[in-house]
């Protein structure tokens, strides 16, 4: 997972404990005001600055805010926290308990769900790079492995063993051609095969035309005895 994905999901988590702490509660510092949502949290990068030195487009919660809103004063308060549209703005301007109150379990809600789609991409992530190291190993065994037929395939070639080496040449070509990254030792090595092969089918094409040529040899001196 890439390092601003890490941040942010742990920004996330801290914001529902945060939020299930009763951090936003009343302040002792503005005991006669709310607390805003996000706003007021310490995960805020103009947290307790009234001069606002950041601008909210550096906020990693940005990517929730809708287009049409990104250009608001505080962009975080028109972030969807529900199914139905509702945001934190709509809570507030409807201003009564049981909506702040809604809000808060919409709030966590939305939180638990966002952080639950992150944990859920991160280990789809880990499984498809562990897949993606066993793959790796078995196209090495694959190469190994055609590599060991080609050279039995030689040894057999050296003792005219031209039959079963013309075998082993395809059973080893057959395993590297399963090497989708071949690289360059993979590519010299089908090419390896594939001349051997070729050189040792020749010499198999020769034998037969030999054989074959055998018996009329030995019938053309017995008509010439008679």
């Amino acid at each position: 997972m890439a390092r601003d994905e890490r941040d942010f999901l742990d920004l996330l988590k801290f914001e529902l404990k945060f939020l299930e702490d009763g951090g936003y509660g009343r302040s002792p510092h503005t005991p006669w005001r709310r607390q805003t949502v996000f706003e007021d949290s310490p995960t805020c990068l103009n947290f307790s600055d009234p001069t606002r030195p950041h601008p909210c487009t550096e906020c990693l919660l940005m990517r929730f805010v809708p287009r049409e809103h990104k250009d608001q004063v505080s962009p975080c308060q028109h972030i969807p926290l529900t199914d139905n549209g509702e945001t934190i703005d709509y809570f507030y301007r409807r201003g009564t308990q049981l909506e702040l109150l809604k809000l808060e379990e919409a709030l966590a809600s939305w939180l638990r769900k966002q952080i639950s789609e992150i944990e859920e991409q991160r280990e789809a992530e880990h499984s498809r790079n562990n897949s993606n190291g066993l793959e790796r190993i078995r196209q090495q065994q694959w190469l190994a492995f055609a590599g060991n037929l080609y050279s039995l395939a030689n040894l057999h070639r050296e003792s005219h063993n031209y039959v079963v080496a013309h075998a082993l040449y395809g059973r080893a070509l057959a395993a590297a051609e399963r090497v989708v990254a071949l690289g360059d030792d993979g590519r010299s090595l089908i090419e390896r095969i594939r001349t051997n092969q070729q050189a040792v089918s020749e010499t198999l094409q020769v034998g037969d035309r030999g054989v074959e040529q055998a018996p009329s040899e030995e019938l053309e001196l017995q008509l010439a005895g008679r």
